[in-house]
């Protein structure tokens, strides 16, 4: 039976997306709102330690590295976490490249490019072209193959424990449009180059032009109306507004302790854990998603305790002095 709650504000680690033709700034862009992000999460900590919480998955031929421990748009840009990524370009590497990073403890993470794993050597176009083998009759089944890798993409880059930015070049868009009999070629606009509704599933989608002008084409936020420039307040907003609401991380954190206090009550405490523990393979309690905790809880909580039943530390006491 689907549960029925009353709608609360949870913070979110809010994925970002920046959109512009070569040479737009999106490299830049999405390092300056990390850098905005960080600065308003961690305000104690030095320059030096807040560039040291991005890191930058870097898919076109280090080319990031260039603005390392230099000055642009009056902010210096210090010496970021940065991951050389070559091809192949496949998303369970994409997931090895964010681990790495997380393993860092970096708080932001900004993947440049998201294009590589859609239209790269290895991305999922090539993947798709190589189980179709010229055929056109299995493209159906080939994209039904891929899919499943579409998906994990997805949840990488928009659902991730911590920011992402992700940056995706724009090629020009065209259309064909027939007026009084005759056909014209209209152009409809930058296009990223990417899957058409990636753009639509992240928080915020910014795009930029040639002038480094950006404007806001989602904004789940409401920040952003009218065309702007980017700089770290940008990030500073977005990490502000994506701070309200219920600390799921606390909540989490806070749901681990009573489960494992309640674990240690009784032995029928450890025996119950260790059954509902065994039905998730005995997963991290960290990695299982909160509703899952939160059950283990109220079955736990649901033990009826005997005043005379021993605590497992008290049968423990009993058998070592046997």
């Amino acid at each position: 039976m689907m549960e029925v709650k009353k709608a609360k504000r949870e913070q979110i680690k809010v994925p970002i997306m920046i959109t512009g033709a070569s040479g737009s700034g999106k490299t830049v862009s999405a390092l300056l709102i990390a850098k905005g992000i960080v600065e308003k999460k961690f305000p104690d900590m030095s320059a030096e330690e807040q560039w040291e919480k991005i890191g930058l998955i870097d898919t076109e031929h280090k080319r990031a590295l260039l603005y390392a421990d230099t000055t642009v748009a009056k902010t210096e840009i210090g010496e970021f976490l940065h991951v050389d990524f070559e091809p192949p370009f496949t998303v369970n590497r994409y997931i090895e490249a964010f681990e790495a990073l997380k393993e860092a403890s970096v708080e932001v993470v900004i993947v440049d490019s998201l294009t590589h794993a859609w239209s790269g050597e290895g991305g999922i176009l090539e993947q798709v072209e190589t189980i179709q083998k010229g055929n056109p009759k299995m493209q159906m089944m080939a994209w039904n193959r891929v899919k499943p890798l579409e998906k994990q993409f997805l949840n990488l880059v928009t659902g991730s424990s911590v920011y992402v930015i992700g940056t995706a070049r724009s090629k020009q868009a065209y259309d064909m449009n027939k007026t009084d009999g005759k056909t014209q070629v209209v152009k409809m606009g930058l296009k990223p180059d990417q899957k058409d509704s990636l753009e639509y599933e992240f928080a915020i989608s910014i795009r930029i032009d040639q002038d480094h002008i950006a404007e806001a084409t989602k904004d789940n936020s409401n920040l952003f109306g009218t065309p702007f420039e980017i700089t770290p307040e940008v990030g500073q907003k977005i990490y502000e507004w994506s701070s309200e609401g219920i600390d799921l991380e606390k909540v989490k954190r806070e749901t681990i302790q009573t489960i494992n206090d309640l674990k240690s009550l009784t032995p029928e405490h450890e025996k119950m854990f260790t059954e509902l523990h065994s039905k998730v393979k005995s997963a991290p309690l960290e990695t299982l998603p909160i509703k899952l905790l939160e059950r283990m809880v109220d079955l736990l909580g649901n033990i009826e305790i005997k005043e005379d039943e021993p605590k497992p530390e008290e049968v423990s006491e009993e058998n070592d002095g046997q």
